[in-house]
């Protein structure tokens, strides 16, 4: 089992021993879902963006318009933090202070960076389309609609 970097920044604090920290546990939890929230600072404010994302080998892709916020700020080299998660059960007691929630829950970070179009994974944003609409591509992506779309991978090395 591959193990990813722990850091302070990363490592899990308050129950450790239910943190896990290998490749396959990770690539699991993103499998899982499909959608994700980026965060990333501009000019000392926190922003949490939410957008769908896949996972190919070690590295998570996301997509939005080539316009946008976020991807301006992390074409920059800002650093990010990708989160992912999933409730697996609420755990109801007599109190609410006793309340609880089982889940899985994916954090990384690192630094985004552009993606060739000559270079994008799979054609860029049709696996993540694919995954909710496996006929939503009656013909290729377009160029026109590739300019409008740009994909960010970020490696997963720390989590």
């Amino acid at each position: 089992m591959t193990e990813l970097a722990r850091t302070n920044r990363s490592r899990v604090k308050r129950l450790p021993k239910r943190g896990g920290y290998d490749f396959e546990t990770v690539a699991a939890i993103l499998d899982a879902g499909f959608l994700c929230h980026v965060g990333y600072v501009i000019e000392g404010d926190p922003y949490v963006t939410p957008t769908s994302y896949w996972r190919e080998g070690d590295h998570v892709y996301w997509h939005g318009s080539s316009v946008s916020r976020m991807l301006g700020t992390l074409e920059t080299g800002t650093q990010a933090c990708l989160t992912v998660a999933h409730i697996d059960g609420l755990v109801l007691a007599r109190s609410g202070f006793h309340h609880s929630i089982n889940y899985r829950s994916v954090m990384l970070f690192g630094r985004a960076h552009v993606v060739d179009p000559l270079h994008r994974p799979a054609a860029g944003v049709e696996p993540a389309v694919f995954r909710e609409d496996p006929d939503a591509f009656h013909s290729p992506v377009g160029d026109p609609e590739e300019d409008d779309h740009v994909v960010r991978p970020l490696e997963l090395d720390r989590a």
